[in-house]
């Protein structure tokens, strides 16, 4: 609409106005007074009297076609802030730094004991390779001691125990000689007279790395870091008030065995505070996502320069939309300590693969992550309030822009959202005595309200109208390689529905009411209320009816306690936007501003609420884009776009309303023009891999052999091959394609769906019971079996005796140093003790039927054969006695043995993509009846 035609509307309405005869309570009525001939000052100063009497008369809007450069400035301001999350600090050279310096980290010596640890073979628990730099980690802490200031004790602890791991695929965790290398530097509290050790801040990483990747990120990194810090603080000259152990413990990737295995140690029982390290993907600043206890948020906040933490990455990994478990739940679970969990989240398609190597590590990262450890780390060692734990206490924590942190207590959380949707409503109010505190004024608000959320809709259903034309007839998850796609796939196409709804119902609800037309009386009055606003006071009408609207999606969200931790998605923007609205509207009341000029002051008002928002939503895609190349679904696509809608909407929300300032007129050209260069990318099939780059495709392969035997120990059925699990819609379907196309022709079977139901997992191998639920869907590669196993795989029982309703087995298990074992006792049969020292529990239940999982291994390596006794009572009626009581599955794995692959299998493994990432496994399972 011109600016003709904005005039011509408002005389039109003033005439229904007038007709109406409303009195008006607030901002006087407008009257066009084009007869004034004053000097510029006094029009100023008349135009400063006059308090908003200017806010109904017409403006000139902004042409249509600058909404394109309005979608620019906004996309120019979320890649400023993406430049903000990336910035790194500048690397500090070890010729820098003092020998006796112990506050300046340095990446220089960081990054020389990421290679030494790194190595050039993945540190695979319970392998020759691992033990090696077991060793070298070892001598490293000790060269570090030896040129201390202050007193270092070094230990390597090997034990073995077992624990209840309670996960949504929980099992009995047993662990057999898992190394500790620790590192304790003593504190004034030191070592009590009793041979207790005093109040002591742990820290802890892992050097040990899953097969086929080398781990340099996960999480020799944080290792690599850790060293350098105790190198710093033990050349202090002041000794720190508390103990400081550094764990390097050795086989967190075996489902977090050396964190329990520490907490045998003696140095764990002064622990009053832990900093935990890890890693899910690499570079960027590493953010805090698990905190309970507010002492150490507290000291962070304090000390560390660029602050990194979501508590919105909390939630989502305590839902497991982030399947992923750190030593973190060791340490809160089973030694009572608390703390804060802290990890590399970027980068996170080169988690678990081959492309997590040293390499790939940029330039200020070890950096930054090492000022934060260093000051965060003597900060709690100097603190008086770290001498006991502290109770677990949830904390809603994020931060802005790396700036500063904001922090506060779930409690108070009620009390801080209660106040900011309550000033939401202020700003609300405060628009509405602008235009005047009547009836009328706030059906007209609640109108815009109606007008948001049909925009709101619009944009969602255009989005969900293009997203399973994309899955039907393109290729998924093209945004593993191309991030950036979600913008013209999701966002844009969401954008483009809202606005092209808002004008519309903006243009309705405008317009004259003709005389000569019957229309419904709710037709009528809402037309009828939404006359006689110009388009600045429509734009902040549409501005206050979403805060309306947010504040009141905050007050409902504080009754619901389960989602405490999301609620700062909403109360953060909105205490910006409120406050920003008191700017907006004060300058509105007493300013003239023409459309542009209107528009350049909401952009810039809106950049702090815009920038925070891009920051989460760029954070959180970060997280979740690579998720789904592991998630097992077939249409990850619509996970992701959900998501992304939801952030376009939240995003969106800090700037509703200004897109009313542009003209309709050619607007249809305009959206049409951004929807077609949309609609062209939508459709191009990028790769979602890249053999060269990050992204790449995850494979689990089983090169197997699945024997079954009967009561009497005969063989009943005998199946070699390779199993290929299905983490992404493509990893399973390529490979009989990908080898036929290299000349290996091969059988498959897929579909094993009645087999899940019918036996333990599948009747296939697992090495985690987690990757359960891939099961389902992989593909059956017959071929010939792996080389044999020395000693053999086996599940054995060695005695076995009944007394009444009780018989007791004893059994011997051999083979490699990775087993899994199921115990699956049949009708009328219940296990009820076993010797080890967590009490027997179900991992499931299937067929009605409870079922036992062990997951053991043998977590350092030893020339001696691998054995396992352990003895399991069951209670049996007599009459069953003579008869099968419980069915057992024996997995056994060689997840680290490449020398050991046959020569078929090194074929088939050099015929496929390079953009294949294929952690392989030899495995044996033995299905048995007892």
């Amino acid at each position: 609409m011109s600016a003709n035609d904005d005039k011509q509307s408002f005389n039109r309405n003033r005439g229904i106005s007038a007709g109406l005869r409303v009195d008006y309570s607030g901002v006087p009525t407008a009257e066009i007074d084009d007869g004034r001939t004053e000097k510029p000052w006094q029009r100023v100063m008349y135009q400063i009297r006059r308090k908003g009497k200017h806010l109904h008369e017409p403006i000139k809007s902004v042409p249509s076609t600058l909404l394109i450069v309005l979608l620019g400035v906004y996309l120019l301001l979320g890649y400023f802030t993406q430049m903000v999350e990336d910035s790194m600090p500048s690397i500090v050279r070890e010729s820098s730094v003092a020998r006796d310096d112990s506050i300046t980290f340095s990446e220089e010596v960081a990054h020389r004991h990421l290679l030494r640890i790194v190595g050039d073979e993945p540190r695979v628990s319970g392998t020759p390779y691992h033990l090696n730099k077991t060793y070298d980690m070892k001598a490293m802490l000790d060269e570090i001691a030896v040129r201390a200031n202050q007193v270092v004790r070094t230990d390597w602890q090997v034990a073995s125990g077992d624990y209840f791991h309670t996960t949504s695929a929980s099992f009995v965790n047993v662990y057999q000689n898992v190394s500790n290398i620790v590192a304790l530097l003593e504190g004034e509290s030191g070592f009590l007279p009793n041979g207790t050790i005093g109040s002591t801040i742990l820290v802890n990483c892992h050097y040990d790395s899953v097969p086929y990747a080398l781990g340099a990120s996960d999480n020799a990194a944080f290792c690599a870091i850790m060293a350098e810090t105790l190198t710093k603080m033990a050349r202090s000259r002041q000794k720190p008030k508390h103990n400081i152990v550094f764990l390097f413990n050795g086989a967190e990737e075996n489902g977090l065995q050396a964190s329990h295995a520490f907490l045998q140690h003696p140095w764990a029982e002064g622990v009053t505070a832990v900093v935990n390290l890890d890693a899910a993907g690499m570079n960027g600043k590493p953010t805090i996502f698990q905190a309970t206890d507010p002492r150490v948020l507290s000291a962070y906040s304090r000390v560390v320069p660029r602050p990194n933490a979501q508590g919105l990455a909390e939630f989502m990994f305590y839902s497991g939309i982030i399947p992923s478990d750190t030593d973190f739940r060791i340490w809160r679970e089973f030694g009572g300590i608390q703390g804060i969990d802290i990890a590399f989240v970027k980068w996170a398609h080169v988690y678990h693969t081959r492309n997590d190597r040293p390499e790939l590590v940029l330039p200020g990262v070890l950096q930054n992550a090492g000022d934060m450890l260093l000051a965060l780390c003597t900060e709690l060692a100097n603190h008086e309030d770290m001498t006991t734990k502290s109770e677990s206490t949830g904390e809603i924590y994020y931060d802005f822009l790396n700036a500063f942190l904001v922090s506060y207590s779930l409690p108070a959380s009620y009390a801080v959202d209660v106040l900011i949707a309550v000033f939401g409503l202020a700003s609300v109010a405060y628009y509405v005595w602008l235009v005047g505190a009547r009836k009328s004024t706030l059906l007209k608000l609640l109108v815009s309200a109606c007008g948001r959320l049909l925009s709101l809709a619009a944009g969602a259903l255009l989005v969900a109208a293009l997203v399973p034309l994309m899955v039907a007839t393109t290729v998924q998850m093209r945004y593993l390689t191309h991030p950036w796609l979600v913008v013209p796939l999701y966002w844009v196409p969401y954008l483009i529905g809202a606005v092209a709804l808002a004008q519309a119902f903006d243009a309705w609800t405008v317009q004259r009411v003709s005389p000569h037309h019957t229309q419904p009386h709710i037709v009528h009055v809402l037309q009828l209320h939404a006359t006689g606003l110009s388009r600045s006071i429509r734009t902040l009408q549409a501005q206050a009816a979403t805060r309306l609207l947010l504040s009141l999606v905050l007050l409902v969200l504080v009754c619901v306690p389960s989602l405490t931790t999301l609620r700062y998605l909403f109360s953060a923007p909105l205490f910006l936007m409120a406050a920003m609205s008191l700017v907006s509207v004060t300058v509105l009341r007493y300013a003239v501003l023409q459309g542009w000029q209107h528009l350049i002051m909401e952009v810039s008002l809106s950049i702090p609420a815009v920038m925070f928002m891009c920051s989460l939503a760029l954070r959180l895609d970060a997280q979740v884009l690579p998720i789904t190349a592991r998630s097992g679904g077939d249409t990850p696509d619509y996970l992701v776009a959900m998501l992304n809608v939801g952030l376009a909407i939240l995003v969106s929300a800090t700037v509703s309303g200004i897109e009313l300032l542009f003209s309709r007129k050619r607007l249809w050209m305009v959206l049409s023009f951004v929807g077609a260069i949309c609609l062209v990318l939508m459709f191009i099939p990028f790769s979602p891999y890249d053999e060269d780059g990050i992204s790449l495709q995850r494979h689990y392969w089983f090169h197997t052999e699945i024997v079954s035997y009967d009561i009497n120990s005969h063989v009943t059925s005998r199946t070699t091959g390779i199993v290929v699990t299905k983490h992404d819609p493509y990893s399973a379907a390529r490979v009989a394609p990908a080898l036929a196309g290299a000349g290996i022709h091969v059988v498959t079977r897929t579909d094993f769906r009645q087999d899940c139901e019918d036996m333990v997992f599948c009747g296939l191998p697992l090495f985690r019971t987690s990757f359960a639920r891939f099961l389902k869907d992989a593909m059956f590669l017959y071929a010939g079996g792996p080389a044999p196993f020395s000693p053999p795989a086996s599940f054995t029982v060695t005695s076995k005796t009944c007394s009444g309703d009780t018989c007791n087995y004893s059994f011997l298990m051999t083979g490699a140093n990775h087993n899994m074992v199921t115990f699956w006792p049949l009708p009328g049969v219940s296990l009820t003790s076993w010797s080890l020292n967590t009490s027997p529990s179900p991992s499931r239940t299937q067929r009605d039927r409870p079922v036992y999982v062990l997951y053991h291994s043998r977590a350092t390596y030893s020339e001696e054969p691998m054995t396992m006794a352990i003895d399991v009572t069951f209670n049996v009626p007599i009459s069953q006695q003579s008869q099968p009581l419980v069915e057992v599955s024996h997995h056994s794995h060689k997840i680290y043995h490449p020398q050991d692959y046959t020569q078929e299998y090194r074929n088939i493994l050099q015929a496929v993509p390079r953009y294949f990432n294929i952690a392989t496994f030899q495995s044996f399972r033995s299905n048995y009846v007892f």
